[in-house]
């Protein structure tokens, strides 16, 4: 083999290496909401946190330096989340992301009786996130559509 084609060789390598090292990361999986906290109650407007759990499939560490999701339940819009902080998501494992958000009693009042009579409710999750390696970053959208369970206690 001549020098060129070593050369062009060694060039493609590094280049595959490089973009298969860059390359975008798929979307953490939406897995459940867990330690749901109502932090304060008010006519108008709660205030509530949890943590949402997600899975990273990627076989890398990733950052999320910010995320905007929009919450529905059974279809009405409940809140928004704004996550604004930095959080280091482990390689191919679980991770919480701790969420808090104002919420519209009028929305949770007019799905009171499905939530007493059904014991779950649907769940949509719509936004995005901000995520990234070695310093740069993606927007991944988060999209979620499911039933979650509700253990309420009278």
């Amino acid at each position: 083999m001549n020098k060129t084609c070593l050369s062009l060789l060694t060039v493609i390598s590094v280049a595959a290496l490089f973009m298969i090292g860059c390359s975008r990361p798929v979307a953490p999986e939406y897995r459940s909401i867990e330690n749901l906290r109502v932090n304060a109650i008010g006519l108008g407007e709660s205030a509530i946190s949890a943590d949402l759990k997600y899975y990273n499939p990627n076989n890398f560490a990733l950052k999320l330096k910010y995320g905007e999701t929009s919450v529905y339940l059974n279809n009405r819009f409940l809140g928004k989340t704004i996550l604004d902080s930095l959080t280091l998501i482990p390689a191919r494992d679980s991770f919480l992301i701790p969420v808090s958000m104002k919420v519209d009693m009028k929305q949770v009042y007019s799905n009171a009786l499905d939530i007493l009579l059904k014991k779950e409710v649907d769940i949509k999750l719509d936004g995005f996130a901000k995520l990234g390696k070695g310093g740069i970053f993606f927007n991944l959208p988060i999209k979620y559509e499911g039933k979650q369970k509700v253990d309420i206690h009278l």
